[in-house]
């Protein structure tokens, strides 16, 4: 970009020699006529002491295009042959001036070899910033303005160059100004002879490029002006001439460097290198462009421009930085970047950056380091963290920020950048782990709870004083104690708690739960102790306890939990809800692991001398306590939970009918082996209306009666039976007569309940009195609810035999009547069955069945019946049977008015001949309605 307008001097005169290629604008002040020659050439003389020469140049420098070596050429035009040619774009630099300050008395005669003459007599005036219409200023290369200084700081240089054109051979070279310092000590070394290029222009420098890559961009040149202003930087070789300058130049500070050879105003090599870190992690790194002009096959073997890219990484090991709250946020040792070269990435794309307090806006901050196109995506770089118990390598994008000192700010310690990097510029980018056993704390005694499955971590960067710092904003961790307990694999993002990065290993909650859940053992209650099924919402992890609730702790720190906050109703303990029973609460079941690389973890649940409290039908004694460990590991696996001294009256307080009085009620469950059910000495008591029965249950000892244990995956079953002897008394026989008894442990959180039976169902008493007969049983269960069911039956009845040798029968009749209560539904049955048998000289055999039965169901409010009639003949060769089946008959009550017999069962045809008119013959019976 050429000089502003306000800056371009407009030469009075144009020098041109054809012979050398002259071309030079010319203009002076403070020169006067003083004589005419003979050839009617007038001489100029300095008459005061601020006489000037300035020497206006043609652009210097051409900025032409650069790309990647494997690229192809950005641009093809079609040539006069009709072929595509490739096309690289440029743009010319404006034009340069060289000032001289003419000693009073110096002459000058206005032709080119006179004013040559001139220069060489003249002494470059000293620079100003930014340079004047009338102050020396070059631009080379473009859009960069230098000054010219000898190395030692002054301005003692000078033009060489040849005031005639020189020939050799007919030939003449290109006229050049060559500029040298002219050291007045001869004896000074010869590299102080070498000129300094000042920069003097930084608006000019910042200057848009032209639209297309640069060996020297936008940012590169600001970054060397704002170097070279203020330590210039060394240049061997700088010459001048129509066709373009020739610069060599190398300049070296603490924060970038800078190279270039470029002849007669084309660049032929170019070469920067910027210092900076690597953020998050902080190493420190070089970015380096390297432009050259290569005769390219691909170009035609055209000399062209090419650039590549490198990234170095230039420190491979960052340690630790001091105990605080940057160590405790990324729990690793040293950190390694293990490959340090990158030397095939995208030309940076700067980012600027806008302080929010100054509002100055810096240029090239910071860029993304890019692997080129066509598959252009971010450079990840490996990563190695000493850790404990194993090194953990992974990969992760990183951002280049440059060193950049301005006044006010510095890249590398301005907090609004930091923040600006945080929080808008570095995507916090999650690294997936294969499940390493990481130690979090790295506390010199570690602690189970230290130590975690580690799936992921999420990293971010804070500026720490001993620079960019990593962080682990969250990590992914599983929690090996609720997989083996409840089978729970799911990932948990968890992140730091504030006061473990404030206060380091005093602390004793290290995580939290970044998404609360609950840990549920109803309907699972044989895993945690089979009596005790607890449900909590956890949103923390502790270094000793495992997963608590932060919400439900005294503020204090000191004190008890309010249990009706930390559980729910559906947590029980014996079926009783646990948030009632539990008093003066510390802590809820604590659940650690303990992790050991190549082997199953060792997990822990224990809830040790929990204190309990009356609630409804639950009695405690003073001493009532539960305990509960359940343990896991590669040994094996061992379940104990014990509730300690209590009774329960059964069905409540107020309607009390049973009281049970436990001094120990366990459950234990051992790998390999089936869960146990031990209960200790137990009273039992019975009252209110069957108090009848007290005197039975205390002839019973039930502890000294080994138990019968069912084990299902709903629950567990402990029964006891004691069976009386046969009691006979004259005519009198009782038999079958047994006492039952089952404690019932549901795994699914439902109540324990306790049943009681005298006989059965299925095993009826019986008694029997000459040639009368009857039986019956009564089962009775209950919970803290009250009474689930309540079912008894009595059977009477008489059965007759007579045999008078050609035949023989029997007849018989017994009625009975059975109740049975399950929850609000009672059932009420009576029935009688009518039947007898015939047989006549074992020839022909006839029997008949009659059952009738009513019923009264609570849940409709109707009386139904229902008859079932059962003949059987026996004909020696030939045998049938027939039932008739009634079905259900409503006799009062229910939704269904309509009275009358169901249809009979179907019967096949051809099993029953004939019962088509015992069907009629049914039919005319029928009620008309």
């Amino acid at each position: 970009m050429p000089f502003t307008q306000s800056v371009i001097v407009v030469p009075n005169f144009l020098l041109v020699r054809s012979a050398d290629h002259v071309l030079l604008g010319v203009s002076w002040s403070g020169l006067s006529i003083t004589e005419t020659r003979a050839d009617g050439m007038p001489v100029l003389e300095a008459v005061g002491d601020d006489a000037r020469l300035v020497l206006t140049f043609p652009p210097q420098h051409l900025a032409e295009e650069t790309s990647r070596r494997e690229q192809a050429a950005p641009q093809f035009l079609p040539s006069g042959s009709g072929t595509l040619v490739p096309v690289w774009r440029a743009a010319l630099s404006g034009p340069s001036r060289l000032v001289f300050r003419l000693p009073r008395g110096t002459t000058l005669v206005p032709t080119v070899d006179g004013i040559l003459q001139a220069v060489g007599r003249g002494r470059p005036i000293p620079p100003v910033s930014p340079p004047g219409a009338t102050d020396t200023a070059l631009e080379l290369p473009w859009s960069m303005i230098f000054s010219v200084e000898d190395r030692l700081g002054g301005h003692a240089w000078t033009s060489v160059h040849p005031v005639l054109p020189v020939t050799v051979a007919g030939v003449s070279g290109l006229w050049r100004a060559r500029l040298v310092a002219d050291l007045p000590d001869p004896t000074a070394p010869a590299q102080d002879a070498s000129l300094a290029l000042r920069a003097i222009d930084r608006a000019t420098a910042q200057s848009a490029d032209p639209g297309f890559s640069l060996p020297l961009g936008m940012v590169e040149r600001t970054r060397l002006a704002d170097n070279a202003r203020s330590r210039p930087a060394p240049a061997t070789r700088l010459e001048l001439t129509s066709l373009g300058g020739t610069l060599s130049a190398a300049g070296r500070w603490d924060a970038f460097e800078w190279e270039h050879e470029a002849v007669l105003g084309r660049d032929v090599r170019v070469r920067t290198v910027t210092s900076g870190v690597l953020y998050p992690l902080g190493h420190r790194a070089k970015y380096v462009e390297l432009s050259e002009r290569i005769f390219d096959q691909t170009a035609g073997h055209a000399a062209v421009l090419r650039s590549k890219y490198v990234l170095t990484v230039i420190e491979p090991v960052r340690h630790p930085p001091p105990e605080g709250p940057a160590t405790r946020a990324f729990p690793f040792g040293d950190v390694e970047i293990t490959t340090l070269g990158y030397p095939n990435i995208e030309e940076a794309a700067w980012q600027d950056f806008t302080h929010p307090v100054t509002g100055r806006v810096h240029r090239g901050v910071y860029f993304q380091p890019h692997t080129p196109a066509p598959n252009r995506r971010p450079v990840l770089f490996p990563v190695r963290c000493e850790a404990s118990p194993g090194d953990v390598h992974f990969q992760l994008p990183l951002w280049f920020v440059a060193d950049v000192s301005e006044p006010g700010f510095t890249s590398l310690t301005d907090p609004a950048l930091a923040k600006h990097l945080a929080d808008t510029v570095y995507t916090p980018h999650t690294v997936t782990l294969p499940g390493l056993s990481l130690d979090l704390v790295r506390a010199a005694q570690r602690g189970g709870g230290d130590v975690h499955e580690v799936h992921g971590i999420t990293v971010k960067g804070s500026l720490q004083p001993t620079g960019y710092r990593p962080v682990l904003s969250a990590l992914a961790v599983r929690l090996p104690a609720l997989r083996t307990l409840l089978g729970d694999d799911e990932l948990h993002k968890v992140s730091f708690t504030q006061d473990y990065l404030n206060q380091g290993a005093t602390q004793d909650v290290l995580l939290n739960l970044v998404t609360p859940f609950d840990i549920c053992f109803v309907g699972r209650s044989d895993r945690s102790g089979g009596l005790v099924a607890p449900r909590y919402r956890v949103n923390a992890l502790s270094r000793t306890e495992g997963p608590v609730n932060l919400d439900v702790r005294p503020a204090s720190g000191a004190g008890s939990i309010d249990p009706a906050r930390l559980f729910p109703a559906d947590a029980t303990l014996l079926g009783f809800a646990l948030k009632d029973l539990i008093t003066d609460l510390k802590a809820p079941p604590a659940i650690t692991s303990e992790l050991h690389p190549g082997r199953p973890p060792e997990t822990t649940m224990e809830w040790k001398g929990v204190k309990l409290k009356e609630n409804g039908p639950f009695k405690p004694a003073d001493g009532s306590t539960l305990d509960l460990k359940v343990t896991a590991s590669a040994a094996g696996s061992d379940t104990s939970c014990t509730v300690h001294d209590f009774a329960l009256v059964l069905p409540s307080p107020s309607k009390r009918l049973l009281q049970l009085r436990f001094a120990s009620l366990s459950f234990t469950h051992h790998s390999g082996g089936p869960p146990r059910v031990q209960v200790g000495e137990v009273d039992v008591t019975f009252l209110g209306e069957l108090e009848l029965l007290q005197k039975l249950g205390e002839a019973v000892d039930l502890s000294d009666t080994g138990p019968r244990i069912e084990v299902t995956p709903a629950g567990l079953v402990a029964g006891y039976t004691l069976p009386l002897p046969v009691v006979p008394a004259g005519v009198f026989v009782m038999r079958d007569f047994a006492l039952n008894t089952e404690i019932s442990v549901p795994f699914d959180g439902r109540p324990v309940s306790v049943s009681f039976g005298f006989a059965s169902r299925e095993n009826p008493f019986t008694l029997t009195v000459l040639m009368f007969g009857g039986g019956g049983y009564l089962e009775l269960e209950l919970d803290h609810t009250g009474l689930r069911r309540l079912e008894g039956a009595l059977e009477f009845g008489a059965m007759v035999a007579v045999d008078f040798v050609v035949a023989r029968g029997e007849v018989h009749a017994f009625g009975g009547v059975r109740y049975e209560m399950a929850g609000s539904k009672v059932t009420l049955t009576g029935y009688l069955r009518i039947g007898g048998c015939v047989e006549v000289l074992g020839l022909v055999t006839v029997s008949v069945e009659l059952c009738i039965t009513l019923a009264y169901q609570s849940t409709t409010m109707a009386l139904v019946g229902r008859a079932t009639l059962v003949i059987e003949i026996d004909l020696t060769l030939w045998s049938d049977s027939i039932e008739l089946d009634s079905g259900t008959w409503v006799l009062a009550g229910g939704g269904d008015r309509e009275r009358g017999f169901a249809a009979p069962r179907a019967v096949p045809r051809e099993a029953a001949p004939g019962l088509e008119r015992w069907r009629d013959y049914q039919a005319a019976f029928a009620p008309v309605i």
